[in-house]
């Protein structure tokens, strides 16, 4: 049976309900990584690990793709909402594009994104610096299936991610980066999954669980167990309904 989607998340924590329903599940390890193979919602589906961070989840990608081309990847975890958004503790965020937040040139003028630089980090029909746009049809595709939510609906927003290295634990920080972006949320790993998707031109989708505000660090006011419980039963609806 061939691969229908790939469902990569940073932590277990963000992928182990999921785990929980695999039919059929086959697990293996590679470089160090648990991959969980099975079906979901009748849909053949490997759960990765991937890690934290824009590296681990580009290697942990590039392990995939390079031998699947699964019909979908899915992107499932947790992220902070910049307090503009309008979205609160345990809402839904939809990416609509992902950009990397601190990939460029601090000038005397303020940042810079790397067109500064004037090199792509990837060429394709177009050159890419920090913005990967996500395909518009699935978006507007995954927003109408996430928009019939039984057992209480959480608020659903689409827009930009950002993705940063360097978490955004100011205030100050957190309102220059989602002017910078318009973003709606940020997180560590997003652009780098959307670039290699890119890179490998397979279809890409990111949701995520609001697990707190982007603000002065203060980790008592987060709720990282309901951000992972949603980002995962939107996981599931969207691998349940998907027209593949």
């Amino acid at each position: 049976m061939s691969l229908e989607v790939l469902l990569l998340s940073a932590t277990a924590f963000e992928q182990d309900l999921l785990a929980a329903r695999l039919d059929e599940k086959v697990e293996q390890q590679v470089a160090g990584r648990p991959w969980r193979r099975g079906c979901l919602a009748g849909r053949e589906v490997l759960l990765v690990q991937g890690g934290i961070g824009a590296v681990n989840t580009a290697h942990a990608l590039t392990c995939v793709l390079q031998v699947h081309q699964p019909a979908l990847v899915l992107q499932a975890g947790v992220g902070g909402a910049y307090p503009a958004a309008g979205l609160g503790i345990g809402d839904l965020a939809l990416a609509t594009e992902e950009n990397y937040g601190d990939l460029g040139v601090r000038t005397p003028a303020g940042w810079q994104s790397a067109e500064l630089i004037g090199i792509p980090v990837l060429r394709q029909e177009a050159s890419y610096f920090n913005r990967f746009p996500l395909d518009p049809e699935h978006v507007a595709r995954a927003g109408q299936i996430l928009s019939t939510w039984e057992g209480g609906t959480p608020s659903l927003r689409s827009g930009p991610f950002v993705t940063v290295q360097e978490c955004s634990g100011l205030a100050s920080l957190g309102e220059e980066r989602a002017a910078r972006f318009s973003g709606l949320c940020e997180n560590m790993e997003g652009a780098a999954a959307a670039h290699l998707c890119r890179l490998y031109q397979v279809p890409f989708i990111e949701v995520r669980g609001i697990s707190n505000l982007v603000e002065d660090r203060r980790r008592e006011g987060w709720d990282l167990p309901i951000a992972s419980r949603r980002a995962q039963e939107a996981a599931l609806k969207l691998i349940e309904e998907w027209p593949f």
